[in-house]
């Protein structure tokens, strides 16, 4: 794995998926900053202070997921200073949830209602081998690896998009 070098000016949502996706990739992280080579150091910058053992941690050969709390100015440095190491991804917006196909999106709803794969591409009038490269799609768009985790984000994703709830008044 090649090191990273991330911070993050989003929510404490955006951190920790940046922190599972370095995971998902391999990386050992460690909670704050450590001069180590083969590690991703992860933390809140809250000060200049935090900055300098972020960047000591850095020049050491540590990777790094910062989550940025601390004023513009020391930010904008810590990004600066880590350019000179490699490139950095600078996270300032929230993630934007993965886009399931309608055919994704009525499999995962027919596994939720409890029928097995087999069935659900037999009731969408779908291959088995189909049906499992849709779900195999989904998980992935969804970062998951189990069906469970699956249906449980997909329904997530359901109720978060909902305007005004079901409901009728």
């Amino acid at each position: 794995m090649t090191r990273v070098l991330i911070v993050v000016e989003a929510s404490d949502r955006a951190f920790s998926m940046a922190v599972e996706e370095v995971q998902r990739n391999g990386g050992l992280t460690v909670e704050g900053w450590q001069p180590k080579q083969s590690i991703v150091c992860t933390g809140i910058l809250r000060d200049a202070d935090d900055a300098a053992d972020a960047l000591l941690a850095a020049v050491a050969g540590a990777g790094l997921v910062v989550h940025a709390q601390a004023p513009r100015d020391v930010v904008d440095s810590l990004v600066d200073d880590l350019r000179r190491l490699g490139p950095v991804q600078h996270l300032t917006a929230e993630p934007t949830s993965p886009r399931l196909t309608s055919e994704e999106r009525r499999l995962l709803d027919a596994l939720a209602d409890g029928q097995t794969l087999s069935r659900a591409a037999a009731e969408l009038h779908l291959s088995r081998r189909t049906a499992d490269r849709r779900l195999q799609a989904a998980k992935k768009k969804l970062r998951v690896s189990s069906t469970a985790e699956a249906i449980v984000a997909h329904r997530s994703q359901q109720s978060s998009n909902r305007v005004g709830g079901d409901q009728l008044t």
